[in-house]
C-alpha cells in the first residue's frame, strides 16, 4: 500500500464522518487538504507520494552521483563526455529515446565510456503525467527498445519527464521492471543561466547519498562545461566521492 492509499482512505474516513455530522466545512477542508497533498506528491518526487520514488542513494559515505537529463544531445553530450573522461567520473544519463534513436552512436558511446544510459521516455511529452497505463507503457518501451537498440544494454531506471508522478507512472514502471528515479539536489540549470547560481543551489542540498540532476540536453555546451567543473571542483573541496548512481542504489 503506497502513501496515496492510506491518503485515499484517511480522507473517504474524514469525509464520510462529515457528511454524517452534517459538517460540511470539514468535508469542504478536507477536500482542500487533499488536493494540496496531491498536487505536492505530483510535482515533489521526495514525498514518494504514489510509490518508491528512488532520491537518495543508501550510501552512507560522502558519495554523491551525477545524473543528467534529455539527452543525447550532439550539440553539448560529446563535449561533456571529454570533461567526464579527463575527470574519471562515470555518470548516469536519462535519455530521450526519440534522441537515442536519432544519435544512436553517441548513445553506444556514453555506454562505451562506462556510463549509464536509462529511460526518460520516449517523446519526453509535456503531457506524459495524463498518460494512461496502457499508453505510459507503450511509452516507456519504446524508450527502453531504442536504447537496447543502441547500446545492447536495456535500462534498468525511469526518470519522468519534468520528475512528475502519478499513480499510472509507477504501475507502467514496475510493469516493465523499472525503478523510478528523482534526486535530491538540482540547480535548475535549464533556467538559470549562471554556472556558479546553478551550482550554490547544488551544493546548498548535498548530503551523503545525493542524486544531483543536471541537463546535457539543449544546455550549450559551454555552460554545461563550466558548471559540471566548478561543481566537480566544489565536491571535491567538500570531500565527496561521485560516483555512478547504480553503486549508490545498492
Amino acid at each position: 500500500m503506497t502513501r496515496f492509499h492510506m491518503h485515499v482512505i484517511v480522507v473517504a474516513l474524514v469525509g464520510a464522518l462529515a457528511i454524517f455530522c452534517g459538517n460540511y466545512a470539514l468535508l469542504i477542508g478536507a477536500l482542500i487538504v487533499s488536493f494540496a497533498i496531491v498536487s505536492l506528491g505530483v510535482v515533489w518526487p521526495r514525498l514518494s507520494l504514489f510509490g518508491p520514488f528512488i532520491c537518495r542513494g543508501t550510501n552512507s559515505r560522502r558519495c554523491v552521483a551525477l545524473t543528467f537529463d534529455d539527452g543525447p544531445d550532439v550539440r553539448s553530450t560529446p563535449a561533456l563526455l571529454d570533461l567526464l573522461h579527463e575527470a574519471r567520473v562515470e555518470a548516469a544519463f536519462f535519455a530521450i529515446g526519440k534522441r537515442v534513436a536519432a544519435e544512436r552512436e553517441l548513445a553506444a558511446r556514453i555506454v562505451r565510456e562506462g556510463h549509464l544510459l536509462e529511460n526518460h521516455s520516449f517523446a519526453h511529452s509535456n503531457a506524459t503525467n495524463f498518460f494512461t497505463i496502457p499508453r505510459l507503457k507503450v511509452e516507456l518501451t519504446q524508450a527502453q527498445e531504442a536504447i537496447q537498440l543502441a547500446t545492447g544494454i536495456a535500462p534498468k531506471l525511469f526518470r519522468p519527464p519534468m520528475g512528475l508522478s502519478n499513480p499510472n507512472v509507477f504501475h507502467a514502471a514496475r510493469a516493465l521492471g523499472l525503478k523510478v528515479v528523482g534526486w535530491t539536489a538540482r540547480g535548475f540549470d535549464t533556467q538559470v543561466k549562471d554556472p556558479e547560481r546553478v551550482v550554490k543551489r547544488i551544493v546548498r542540498q548535498l548530503q551523503p547519498g545525493a542524486i544531483i540532476l543536471l541537463h546535457d540536453g539543449n544546455i550549450p555546451a559551454e555552460r554545461l562545461l563550466v558548471t559540471v567543473k566548478l561543481l566537480l571542483a566544489k565536491l571535491h573541496e567538500r570531500g565527496y566521492e561521485v560516483v555512478r548512481l547504480d553503486k549508490i542504489l545498492k
